[in-house]
């Protein structure tokens, strides 16, 4: 019998015994089981971390920002100059009439530092048909040169005030589609 762990007596070998060689034999089983437990290890560690990164990140998301428009400060006219009025020839005035959103061109630029919404920025065929879709819901709808030459931005707008820009907001959110405020820039 051979003791491969002894604690009593030191063993003395015979001399003319061979030196015993031991051999560590794995099968099938012992593979399979070691290959479980691996498994089994590397999936506690993976769903560990995953909560772990679940819990670190778990923080409220920012509510959306609510854009507010701000109207100019009336200014005050400078003070008028007397002058004497001279009759003149009656000549009626003619005031500019105001063009039906409908009647307006599908194709415009927007006006400088004016502040319009911006719903998409799509190829031309689909911001034409977008355009279209929100002039039927009664909003000032065009189609602007985009960023890149094959693509088009749909606008709503100018508007003159800040109860007109929310009125024209409310109109878009009913109908479900994202949009956002712009001020353009002269380009």
């Amino acid at each position: 019998m051979t003791r491969i762990f002894s604690l009593d007596e030191p063993h003395a070998e015979p001399e003319d015994d061979p030196e015993e060689e031991f051999e560590l034999v794995v099968g099938r089983r012992q593979i399979a089981a070691i290959a479980f437990l691996v498994l089994v290890v590397v999936a506690v560690c993976s769903g560990g971390s995953y909560l772990a990164g679940k819990v670190i990140s778990a923080r409220e998301e920012p509510a959306a920002p609510v854009i507010k428009l701000e109207q100019a400060p009336m200014t005050l006219p400078p003070p008028m100059i007397e002058a004497t009025i001279v009759p003149s020839p009656v000549t009626p005035i003619q005031t500019p009439t105001p063009v039906p959103a409908a009647e307006r061109p599908l194709f415009a630029n927007p006006v400088p530092q004016a502040i319009y919404i911006q719903v998409g920025a799509v190829e031309k065929g689909v911001a034409t048909v977008i355009a279209e879709g929100l002039r039927k819901h009664a909003l000032d709808a065009f189609v602007a040169a985009g960023p890149s030459e094959k693509t088009f931005r749909v606008l709503i707008g100018p508007f003159p005030d800040a109860e007109a820009y929310q009125k024209a907001q409310n109109i878009v959110d009913q109908i479900g589609l994202a949009s956002f405020a712009r001020r353009y820039q002269q380009q």
